[in-house]
This record gives C-alpha cells, sequence and structure tokens, in this order.
C-alpha cells in the first residue's frame, strides 16, 4: 500500500500542475461493440465535441470515409456511452482539427474493415491531439496505420499528461512508448511508466500503476500476451472492465475481454462485453 500512497501523491501533484495550464481540452476514447468478441468501434472526443469515422461494418468497405461530430456524454454512434475514458490532453484549435480531418480524408478517402477503418482515424487523431502524451492501453481490431509491411505507427521518448473531469482523475508519465501494427497483428512496448488514478464516475476505484517495461502481442480482440515488469495495484471498474490487483497479481474482465496478470506478465482473450 506504500507504492499506492506514492502514486496518488504523483496524482495529486499532476492534477495541481494541470489546474495551471491554460487552454487545454481533455480528449477521451468512446467504444462500442460492432461484433461479440471480434470487433470494435471507437470514437475520439476533444473537449465537447465527438469525432468518429462513419463507416463501422465491413459491409462498408470502399465507400467514401466520414468523419461525423457530434456532442454530448456519447457519441452519435453510441460509443462511449458511459462518457468515455480520459486518454490525453490537448492545446489543439478547432481550426487546426479541421485542418487535420480534411488532411486525413485525403490520405484515407475510402473506408476499409481492416486498415482505414474507424480505430485508425481514432488512434492516429489521439495521438496527434495530444503531441504523442497519450495512453491507450486496449487491443485494436485491425490496423491503426496505413496497411504497409511493418510500419511504425508511434514512437514516442517521452510522454506525461494530467486530467480532472466527469468524476474521473488521472496522472501518467512514462519514457518511450512505440507500436507497431499489419492488419490484426500488433506489437506494443513501452519503457518505465506511472499512473495514478482515482474514479468515481462513470465506474469507481482507486489504481496505482507501475511499469518498469512491459512488450505485448496480440491478435485483434482475439488474444494476446505481454511481458510486464509490474507492481500495479488497484481495485474498481474502469474503461469498461472490473479489476483487483494487488502488487501485479490480478485480473480484469469487460470490455476487453479476459485478463490474467502476474508482476511478469499475462494473457488476455476475447471480449465479453
Amino acid at each position: 500500500w506504500c507504492v499506492l500512497r506514492d502514486v496518488l501523491r504523483i496524482l495529486a501533484d499532476c492534477l495541481i500542475e494541470s489546474h495551471l495550464k491554460m487552454g487545454k481540452r481533455t480528449v477521451k476514447l468512446g467504444r462500442y461493440m460492432i461484433t461479440p468478441l471480434i470487433a470494435q468501434h471507437w470514437a475520439i472526443k476533444a473537449g465537447d465535441t465527438w469525432y468518429e469515422i462513419a463507416g463501422a461494418d465491413k459491409n462498408e468497405k470502399g465507400a467514401a470515409n466520414i468523419v461525423k461530430r457530434s456532442f454530448g456524454d456519447a457519441a452519435a454512434s453510441g460509443a462511449g456511452a458511459l462518457g468515455g475514458e480520459i486518454v490525453g490532453t490537448s492545446d489543439k484549435s478547432d481550426e487546426s482539427i479541421n485542418s487535420y480531418i480534411e488532411s486525413w480524408l485525403e490520405t484515407n478517402p475510402c473506408y476499409q474493415f481492416t486498415s482505414e477503418n474507424c480505430q485508425k482515424f481514432a488512434y492516429e487523431f489521439m495521438a496527434w491531439l495530444t503531441r504523442g502524451s497519450f495512453h491507450c492501453p486496449h487491443r485494436f481490431d485491425s490496423a491503426v496505420s496505413a496497411a504497409v509491411d511493418s510500419r511504425v505507427d508511434s514512437l514516442v521518448d517521452g510522454f506525461s499528461f494530467s486530467a480532472n473531469e466527469d468524476g474521473n482523475a488521472i496522472a501518467t508519465a512514462g519514457v518511450i512508448q512505440g507500436q507497431a501494427s499489419y492488419g490484426p497483428f500488433q506489437v506494443k512496448a513501452n519503457g518505465p511508466r506511472v499512473q495514478a488514478q482515482v474514479v468515481a464516475g462513470p465506474g469507481v476505484g482507486v489504481f496505482g500503476d507501475a511499469s518498469f517495461a512491459r512488450a505485448e502481442y496480440s491478435v485483434g480482440n482475439i488474444v494476446g500476451f505481454h511481458l510486464d515488469l509490474n507492481i500495479n495495484t488497484g481495485v474498481g471498474a474502469r474503461n469498461g472492465n472490473v479489476e483487483a490487483h494487488l502488487l501485479g497479481f490480478g485480473g480484469r474482465i469487460g470490455a476487453d475481454g479476459i485478463e490474467i496478470n502476474t508482476p511478469l506478465g499475462g494473457a488476455n482473450a476475447c471480449t465479453v462485453m
């Protein structure tokens, strides 16, 4: 519990710092199930506005990509029905956001279920909005970048952010996070990372995550394995999952499937809600 206490101190310091930062808007990720055990639709909220690719079905293949904008606790598609999860903060203006979306649509004009899809847009938009300082712990159903051999989607030397909104206070910092994907196959890695989070709606719980290094491999939402030197501690519900961990031992079940963890790593499978 000393570990959890120290992590919560980091959270308090970061939240105080976040109140001193002006002009930042919270960035959230919203998800909903398309096909049980297989596919999810993703949307991004920046400030008060949700952004998402209209196509969310394999039958939309080849259709023109359109970015829908909507307002409210959830996106127009229903993604983020409980308000979404905080993944970072952004200082991007509405004008720069509109320019980015126009450029992204020019590069990715047609919907493809396993490449130019909602998750590709959400991930790349999230990374751009936050200038690389974000945390997205989820497996992907399909590629999040153009389908080219062994493309590295993101490589960030250091990242940190803090936010406090709608009953969710979070602060995270880390060194080096990278990701590569091809189709549904994904490899992710990060160096030392610490995160503190207190959730009082939607969800509830207290969490202190501390990882010295992590490497993971997954195949869509079907199965994933990870090596993770960690002392994660916390209990509650967050990000669509119910979880409990003590010094690395524990597990979670929910939107990201069933996962079993140890201080050295773990495995997860399927999506159950």
